[in-house]
């Protein structure tokens, strides 16, 4: 699907804070098939630079995300 990272944008960034429920919701989403790809990344990474405000989690998804990637 070309336009999941819209829709998970959309999802994500409808009010322009990332809550604790969002990022648990991406978590288990990316970590679904246990392997993390370039694009899911990049994606949490222009989440984290296009939010007004996010909770740590999103930090912590993010650093969890590199580590598995590695």
């Amino acid at each position: 699907m070309a336009q999941w990272r819209k829709v998970a944008k959309a999802f994500a960034l409808g009010d322009g804070h990332i809550s604790e429920n969002e990022v648990n919701v991406l978590r288990k989403a990316f970590f679904a098939d246990e392997d993390i790809s370039k694009s899911e990344l990049d994606f949490l990474h222009e989440l984290k630079t296009d939010a007004k405000t996010s909770v740590k989690a999103l930090d912590t998804l993010i650093e969890d995300c590199e580590k598995a990637k590695k």
